[in-house]
């Protein structure tokens, strides 16, 4: 099993779960930077992927896109799920993570009229249980708390104070020794990179 990633994508999240789940797989670094060769829009790798994005996974003769679908899959391989509803509940947290979550707060429109419901929701569901599908670790963790970590550092300006719970769910993420070197680390190295580039744009002379 061979993941083609980079630390700037989301291949990370997949990394964190392989980890948790005590297996390995083969990871392939493939270098994004527009300046140089830009790897993932190569016509070797756009065989694994024809949309030219990371993370993807191969699999024997399996070609695999969307870090969701890869972790989902992932799962099954190593039977994760005890039950056709333990899967299906994983697939519900991946297309809310996915989408209803990420566009509640990463997009910019709908975070005004959204979030606050979305985020109220959430916050009251992990009131009553410490992970987000009862009280064990699973993919779903990943599947939402990977983003959830990345809003700190890709939107500081986002405040999650109204919401505890979610933020004591980060926090008991954050220190799970395997997010610690995947998705926390790339949050925190994100975070450090906006506030030098915020520093930068505030020193700058003004014309």
């Amino acid at each position: 099993m061979k993941l083609y990633s980079n630390p700037a994508s989301r291949g990370r999240i997949i990394e964190w779960y392989v980890r948790e789940i005590g297996k390995e797989a083969e990871v392939e670094v493939i270098n994004m930077d527009m300046r140089e060769k830009r790897e993932h829009k190569s016509d070797w790798f756009k065989k694994v992927n024809p949309f030219g994005k990371l993370p993807a996974l191969e699999d024997g003769d399996l070609k695999l896109a969307e870090s969701g679908a890869i972790m989902l899959y992932v799962a099954d391989k190593f039977n994760q799920f005890k039950t056709p509803a333990d899967r299906a509940r994983a697939q519900q947290w991946a297309l809310f993570a996915n989408s209803t979550m990420t566009n509640s707060v990463f997009v910019e429109q709908f975070r005004e009229r959204s979030m606050p419901d979305v985020f109220g929701t959430l916050d009251s569901l992990l009131a009553a249980s410490p992970y987000i599908d009862g009280p064990e670790f699973t993919v779903s963790d990943v599947l939402v708390g990977a983003y959830l970590l990345y809003i700190p550092a890709f939107l500081p300006q986002v405040d999650l104070t109204p919401y505890p719970n979610v933020l004591a769910y980060m926090k008991r993420l954050a220190e799970r020794p395997h997010c610690a070197a995947t998705v926390a680390a790339r949050a925190a190295e994100k975070k450090t990179e906006t506030v030098t580039a915020q520093q930068q744009e505030a020193a700058a002379p003004k014309a």
